[in-house]
């Protein structure tokens, strides 16, 4: 304890100042200057002066001195304005020599993870600023909770050496709740950092701007403007000359900044994955480094953003016993998530309200615009989605996305379109829900896509593969919306999702169609759905599922009278059938259908019928009549400019050429078939024809050429999902190899052939696969195995009726038969390729004909 000395020489309103500063310390005890100091977090010289003067001590100083000791600070705050503009009192110069240094930046922030390519950005920026005689401005600008204040701080610690005349800070408040920083209430707190006495301040905006300018003149001094709204906060408070820089933090990209003033803008964004996750990991400690793949999830329910992985790490600490897991679930819950990403009371950590700082900042249109766009479901949206949104041109939704760019509420794409982080999202959803026009505006949004899908037919247009993620979001948000729309993009996406084999999305869809039509009591719209489905569950090979829906629908088709829907899945249930190798029962249901496709005078429909067809009567050894019914299903595709038909219907043609040893002419068909499926971007008709190809081409005894084209179809096969395709290739590459003498090799593949096409029911391809097999176990001398796989491939022929497969069978249990037996199957088959015409003939009766 102890007496302060008094100021001397001061009257009026200065010296009521001081000498209420003195009895008030009087009357708390006489408190140290230490432990003064301590209290208010300055050090003891600092609160020497504020009671020694005779210069005027800043407000905030005084007032937490008045607070320490318990005093009024009303009535100090009124005691100290008085003092400020006491016209008597006169202003002490601090000479040149003994100007304070200011050290202003606020500690550095802890555990700093990341943000290397910044960093050295910003080196180089200081670098190149060193070298150049002009005012280095570098802006950092960026969404809510990014990390701007975090990088700048962190980058001008690291910096600080470099400028040995001291370091400016000032949050300007650009977009917290109370207003923000004007340039004038700027300069004078950097004026009283530069050793301007209070009173000696100008008034006036320019003559403080003139004077900061002067006082940093030759100094080497770094400016750090913290959360700036605008131009007009930060334009009076950049210096002269070149021997300082000024760092700028905005969630706006200050474009003026950077036209005028020069400034170099570098853009920040959400941490990447391995460092969001290595952030959290520092910050939670052991369970995080126990649950890597848990914290990763973390990171990703947090958006990867700064202040969320924060506001996260404090949710983990302060719940010990909860695991990482547990978390990551709470999180899932997005109409939770922003309640559970807060920090207790302060509203400057907490997610939801430093989003709103930013919204506040917005013109009214685009305000409406950033809660509306919390409506559209997908990751993403294009300017014409927007426009549906909000019920404006193209246009105008164009200069609202760019107002939200700029204010990086979101973020353009290179594609031209516009997308947010989860958690600016999940804001905007939560603003959108009590928005009165929401249920317009998103009715709007499903008329758009459904007009869009309607329109799209070109597998290659990229309107699919922008929206394709979106769809199904869309889709499944009318479901509940409006089950019309459902309903609307189910019938409109279906053929060209068909023909750019996104099956998946396709069931997925479906699905929801056949949902919304229940839920609608719409039983004819449930009927079409259901056929749909069932194509759908025919292309990833789930034929038991294809069938179900193909029977469902053709009841309730037969129910509704919907006779054209009836023939659509009488055609499902026949392409099913053949595939499953029940040829007649494909032939009944394929009849059935080309009667009412004819009835109905529906030639489209009756070219499919045909074509199906075609390939039934091939399966049974028909040829003539196969070959008939496919050059019909030809001309009708090309008289309804049906490509897709055509292709499929030159690979038909060529394969029922190939089984009669038409074997160039099949190749033609073939090659033509490629030519149609890749123009129109029908990706697994590219692969069947590449297919088609290797065993043209391995029947003419190229087999280099055969193992390219099955090399080049598999992938094809496999990206799309579609295992029949798989499996056919496979069976391809075991026959070249076993061509070839590369009996192991064929092994491998045939084997693997034969158990995906059991897998999925593919009655053709398993048949082929196992007499291929055959031969190749035979030629291992592996002969009892040989034997079984063509007993089997026998057995299957004979049950579907395929005398082709039937006679290949017994030619190969001849081989290993004796004697009587061997002729036995010889005979046999002699006779099945005799009736069919076929190739082998002659090698069957060469063999009988030995001895």
């Amino acid at each position: 304890m102890g007496v302060l000395p008094r100021p001397e020489g001061l009257e009026g309103p200065s010296r009521e100042l001081f000498d209420a500063l003195h009895d008030l310390h009087h009357r708390a005890g006489r408190p140290s200057l230490r432990q003064m100091a301590k209290e208010v977090g300055c050090s003891h010289t600092t609160v020497s002066v504020a009671f020694s003067g005779p210069a005027l001590p800043r407000w905030g100083l005084v007032e937490l001195l008045v607070e320490t000791l318990g005093g009024d600070t009303g009535r100090f705050h009124a005691l100290w304005l008085a003092a400020g503009t006491d016209p008597d009192r006169t202003p002490v110069p601090v000479p040149e020599g003994q100007r304070p240094l200011p050290r202003q930046l606020p500690g550095d922030v802890p555990v700093f993870t990341g943000r290397a390519l910044q960093m050295a950005e910003l080196d180089r920026a200081l670098a190149t600023s060193a070298a150049d005689a002009a005012v280095a401005v570098l802006a950092l600008s960026g969404t809510a909770g990014v990390g701007k204040t975090a990088l700048a701080v962190h980058w001008a610690h690291r910096a600080a050496p470099a400028f040995p005349d001291g370091q400016l800070y000032l949050n300007l408040r650009g977009y917290d709740p109370e207003r923000p920083v004007s340039a004038a209430e700027a300069l004078e707190v950097f004026l009283r950092a530069l050793g301007v006495d209070g009173p000696a301040v100008p008034h006036g905006l320019d003559e403080r701007a003139a004077l900061y300018r002067t006082l940093l003149a030759g100094r080497r001094v770094l400016i750090v403007l913290d959360n700036v709204r605008g131009i007009d906060q930060v334009r009076d408070l950049l210096p002269g000359t070149p021997s300082c820089q000024v760092l700028v933090t905005s969630r706006d990209s200050l474009p003026s900044l950077v036209a005028r003033y020069g400034a170099v803008r570098l853009t920040l964004d959400v941490l990447p994955q391995e460092e969001a996750s290595a952030l959290l990991t520092r910050l939670i400690g052991a369970r995080a480094e126990a649950a890597p793949q848990h914290t990763a999830a973390l990171a990703e329910r947090c958006a990867h953003l700064p202040l969320a992985l924060r506001i996260a790490a404090e949710l983990a600490a302060a719940r010990p016993k909860v695991t990482l897991a547990r978390l990551v679930a709470d999180l899932g819950d997005e109409s939770r998530r922003l309640d559970l990403l807060n920090a207790g009371e302060d509203e400057h950590t907490a997610v939801r309200a430093v989003f709103s700082w930013s919204c506040r900042a917005l013109p009214e249109p685009a305000l409406d615009a950033f809660q509306l766009l919390g409506l559209h479901p997908g990751q993403d949206l294009s300017p014409a989605a927007a426009a549906a949104l909000l019920g404006s041109e193209q246009a105008g939704a164009q200069r609202q996305l760019d107002l939200l760019a700029r204010a990086h509420l979101i973020d353009e794409t290179d594609a031209g379109r516009f997308t947010m982080h989860d958690l600016l999202r999940a804001y905007a959803a939560e603003q959108a829900a009590s928005r009165p026009d929401r249920h317009p505006a998103l009715l709007r949004l499903l008329d758009h896509y459904a007009e869009a899908a309607r329109r799209a037919t070109d597998p290659h247009d990229p309107w699919l593969a922008d929206e394709r993620r979106n769809l199904l979001a869309v889709a499944t948000t009318a479901v509940a919306v409006s089950p019309r729309h459902t309903l609307a993009l189910s019938a409109g996406l279906d053929r060209l999702l068909d023909t750019a084999a996104h099956y998946r999305d396709a069931l997925t869809l479906h699905g929801l169609a056949l949902d919304a039509a229940r839920a609608s009591g719409d039983r004819a719209a449930e009927a079409a759905a259901l056929n749909r489905l069932g194509q759908a569950h025919l292309r990833t090979g789930s034929y038991t599922a294809a069938v179900s829906h193909h029977q469902q629908a053709l009841g309730a088709h037969r129910e509704s009278g919907d006779r054209l829907g009836e023939a659509d899945a009488l055609q499902g249930l026949g392409t099913l059938s053949w595939r499953l190798g029940r040829y007649e029962e494909s032939r009944t249901h394929l009849e059935a259908a080309l009667a009412l496709r004819r009835e109905l005078a529906d030639s489209g429909g009756e070219g499919a019928a045909l074509y199906g067809l075609g390939t039934v009567h091939r399966q049974l050894g028909d040829y003539p009549k196969a070959l008939d019914h496919q050059e019909r299903a030809l001309v009708l595709f090309r008289e309804h400019g049906d490509r897709i038909g055509q292709a499929r219907a030159l690979n038909n043609l060529g394969t029922t050429l190939e089984r009669t040893g038409r074997y160039l002419e099949a190749y033609d068909h073939y090659a033509r078939a490629l030519s149609i499926n890749r123009e129109i971007g029908n990706r697994v008709g590219e692969a069947v024809a590449l297919t088609n190809l290797g065993w043209a081409s391995l029947r003419l005894g190229h087999l280099d050429e055969a193992s390219g084209h099955h090399a080049a179809a598999l992938p094809i096969y496999v990206e799309t999902d579609y295992r029949s395709g798989q499996a056919e290739a496979l069976r391809g590459f075991g026959t070249v190899h076993l061509a070839a003498g590369r009996h192991t090799e064929a092994f491998e593949q045939l084997s693997r052939s034969v158990a995906l096409a059991h897998e999925v029911g593919e009655a053709e391809v398993e048949t082929g696969a196992l007499i291929d097999l055959g031969e190749t176990q035979l030629a291992l001398g592996r002969s009892a195995d040989a034997a079984g796989s063509h007993q089997a491939a026998l057995e299957l022929a004979e049950r579907s009726g395929d005398r082709y497969e039937q006679g290949r069978a017994l030619a190969g249990l001849a081989q290993l038969s004796d004697g009587a037996a061997a002729r036995r199957h010889r005979l046999a088959a002699a006779a099945l390729f005799d009736a069919l015409g076929v190739p082998e003939a002659a090698e069957i009766h060469r063999l009988l004909e030995e001895p």
